[in-house]
């Protein structure tokens, strides 16, 4: 399901995202309203790290992008987890993008 928003006389089709209650209570906390996580959502790169998807928008995503959606130079660091079957588990800003790369595991074989 979509829904449309009207913005500058301008009219955007944004996808639903399903926010868990954590999602909810940290998104207002941090400032980040529900239009920067559909745009992270939309235009950031995506990761898979630990069981989770990252959207995260960062200075190449602001690059490639900003001409398109100029709100994006705003949002450097803006960074959502989602859980695989979509739902938001969490939205926050860091700029610093190595904390998203997967852990190096050192598997430990039963032998």
């Amino acid at each position: 399901m979509a829904f449309i928003l009207k913005e500058n006389d301008r009219l955007y089709v944004l996808p639903e995202l399903t926010n868990s209650q954590h999602a909810k209570i940290r998104k207002t906390q941090r400032g980040i309203s529900h239009k920067q996580m559909v745009l992270a959502y939309q235009y950031g790169r995506v990761i898979h790290s630990r069981r989770a998807v990252y959207h995260v928008i960062g200075n190449k995503e602001i690059e490639k992008f900003g001409s398109i959606e100029p709100e994006l130079k705003n949002m450097n660091g803006i960074q959502l987890v989602m859980s695989a079957n979509g739902t938001v588990l969490t939205a926050f800003r860091n700029k610093d993008l190595r904390k998203v790369r997967p852990f190096k595991h050192n598997h430990k074989h039963l032998h």
